[in-house]
């Protein structure tokens, strides 16, 4: 592992130098701490070198991350290089976010990536394309290294001044077989719009295509929730703060409603000239991945930060 480790950073290091003799880099480095009802820990840090680097919003750049998982004595390290890309209007999100590598779990290697492509045709309408892939992050799916993809469709559509409906749809499949069809809303009405202050309505589902999955992960063949609540997007002295506090009801294959709360909390902004910051925090309590399905609940909390630095040969 450590043998690993040092060959991925020289790598990086020998295209960092090359790369950066004619074009501005920043370094960046992440930290992020999860934790769940069902005692599965997730520490997940990432460092490397956004090239060519214009802005926060435009960049291209490589990265190596190594997360350790752990339950009840149990643990697992999945280490993993990722190319990074960046390219979007500041104000609109239009553009493309990707990053898409390769991870080692075990002694299997997987496809791991999170991509979208923003299109605003006018004012009022927006689209997304959405891809992801990824671990299944439970102690029987590490073990036999599942996966899943993601592939969907979003679309935003401004129906008067204050109100906005959303929608999206897509398809997921997971390495064992299983496949799922989500389906999502949201209803925005701008309460204050001076201070970024909204009510919304939240509304997913899926259904699962395979119910046997060995109790691998949260599986249920029919999922609906609904939830409502207040979010906050607002920009001061050159950060953007943004933050959600929901609650609503969950049904798994048609059983009792429970209770779903959600809260979530992000701060962008600039240290000193250049420096970028991202702190972000959320609890979430609904069936997510979870194998059991009652009074789950899921947090996290993260920093990230974005240097960059002096072109060299600069002065």
């Amino acid at each position: 592992m450590r043998l690993r480790a040092r060959i991925l950073a020289a790598t990086l290091f020998a295209i960092f130098t090359a790369a950066g003799a004619q074009t501005q880099i920043a370094g960046i480095g992440e930290i992020s701490a999860g934790s769940d009802a069902e005692h599965f820990d997730a520490l997940k840090l990432r460092t490397g070198a956004l090239l060519d680097y214009t802005s926060p919003f435009d960049y291209a750049g490589l990265a190596i991350q190594t997360t350790r998982y752990s339950q009840s004595g149990w643990r697992r390290d999945a280490p993993a290089v990722l190319v990074l890309w960046r390219k979007q209007d500041r104000n609109t999100l239009a553009g493309t976010i990707a990053e898409a590598g390769v991870v080692r779990i075990g002694d299997r290697t997987r496809l791991i990536g999170d991509a979208t492509w923003s299109l605003r045709p006018s004012p009022r309408t927006g689209i997304e394309l959405l891809a992801a892939a990824d671990l299944i992050e439970t102690q029987r799916s590490l073990e036999r290294a599942t996966t899943y993809t993601f592939a969907g469709i979003s679309g935003e559509r401004l129906l008067t001044p204050r109100f906005t409906a959303i929608g999206l749809a897509g398809y997921q499949r997971f390495s064992d077989g299983n496949e799922r069809v989500h389906l999502r809303g949201r209803l925005i009405w701008m309460l204050i719009p001076e201070h970024g202050l909204s009510a919304q309505l939240r509304l997913r589902q899926y259904d699962s295509k395979q119910l046997e999955v060995g109790e691998a992960y949260f599986n249920p063949g029919r999922y609906r929730e609904w939830q409502a609540g207040l979010a906050m997007r607002k920009r001061s002295a050159g950060w953007l703060w943004s933050g959600m506090l929901a609650a609503g009801r969950e049904q798994v294959d048609g059983h009792a409603w429970q209770t779903t709360r959600l809260v979530e909390v992000r701060a962008e902004g600039t240290l000193g000239k250049q420096t970028r910051l991202v702190l972000h925090a959320s609890y979430n309590r609904s069936a997510g991945f979870a194998v059991a399905d009652d009074g789950y609940w899921h947090r996290v909390v993260g920093v990230m930060v974005i240097m960059p630095l002096r072109r060299p040969g600069s002065e």
